[in-house]
């Protein structure tokens, strides 16, 4: 004879492990949700395609949100600690009355600066604002590719801009020139200077390129005395800085970087920005290896009759960029007095 639970004693014994029931089944209920939910989610990833070097749109946003500068223009200039009198004389010509959505900076390289140094560059900065100091690069020729891939890398993660115009200490700019026509281009994948396809690889002197293994001629770049980069190039070398190779010459460097890219390469001989001037032009929107003396007397020839030059000058001849041809034979120059 089998022995039977009184009604009792079974509702005793249920009412001791109602809590765990309750909790089981909830447990169960909302198990079966997430599954049915799983089961309703859409295979296919989304169309939208990500940005040049952009992992997703989703991080975009984000990224853009946390900059806490903006600027329609950022001009990157490259200096050394001790070229104080070319930023200051910099300061009083041509930076001197840019629109409030151009953002100057003064890149110097201060590893290994002694502590009076930066002392100097903290008080400049101080009554400046414009210094762009990178701690962990070497401020020297050798180093300029590495100084000028941090100086992306920092614009890019700090700064919300469309385009960056990269000179010298010893370039002569006509930002105004040069922001109104952006403003009119409005282009994407955007590099823009005076081209060279033709140069021979450095093998001796301090330009000498040892790494240089591509090819027998340098990569079609933009001189580096000044040129234009949209801010999607700037942030594709940012993403990809891992992985790129830096050679002596800066702007040999970029080109290589970007060598690859599906881009809009614009030669513009309004770019005087070989390893000499070709002279003074009142065509000229940029134009390099200028001293402060030089500098002053362009920015008081603008001042008096808008126009860049006392009296023009040619010293040399341009050529026009012919994208058809092999790039050994891109730049014929030619006396072409249409061609500054």
């Amino acid at each position: 004879m089998h022995a039977t639970k009184s009604p009792k004693r079974f509702t005793t014994h249920l009412n001791r492990h109602a809590p765990t029931i309750l909790i089981c089944g909830i447990f169960l209920f909302f198990s079966g949700l997430l599954y049915m939910s799983f089961c309703g989610m859409p295979a296919e990833r989304s169309a939208q395609s990500p940005a040049l070097g952009e992992k997703n749109q989703n991080s975009k946003h984000v990224e853009m949100h946390n900059k806490m500068l903006s600027a329609f223009m950022v001009v990157a200039i490259l200096t050394g600690r001790q070229n104080r009198e070319r930023r200051d004389m910099i300061r009083q010509t041509w930076l001197s009355n840019v629109t409030k959505d151009i953002v100057p900076y003064f890149v110097i390289g201060t590893k290994d600066l002694t502590p009076e140094e930066m002392s100097h560059l903290k008080l400049e900065n101080k009554k400046t604002n414009d210094l762009l100091l990178l701690p962990d690069v070497h401020d020297a020729y050798e180093k300029l590719a590495d100084k000028v891939l941090q100086m992306y890398i920092w614009l890019d993660a700090n700064v919300h801009f469309h385009y960056i115009f990269k000179g010298d200490d010893d370039t002569f700019a006509r930002v105004d020139v040069i922001a109104e026509e952006l403003k009119r281009k409005k282009q994407q994948r955007l590099y823009w200077g005076f081209f060279s396809g033709r140069a021979h690889v450095y093998r001796r002197g301090k330009w000498a390129e040892k790494e240089w293994v591509l090819c027998d001629r340098y990569l079609p770049y933009a001189l580096g005395g000044g040129y234009i980069l949209s801010s999607d190039l700037i942030h594709y070398i940012a993403n990809s800085a891992n992985y790129l190779q830096k050679f002596k010459s800066e702007d040999v460097s970029v080109g290589a970087w970007l060598a690859p890219v599906e881009l809009n390469r614009v030669h513009d001989t309004r770019f005087d920005t070989e390893y000499k001037s070709r002279g003074c032009s009142n065509k000229y929107i940029v134009t390099h290896k200028q001293t402060t003396e030089l500098m002053k007397q362009k920015f008081a020839s603008i001042q008096m009759s808008g126009r860049l030059c006392k009296k023009e000058v040619k010293l040399r001849n341009s050529y026009e960029y012919d994208w058809e041809a092999l790039p050994s034979q891109c730049c014929t120059r030619t006396n072409n007095t249409n061609i500054p």
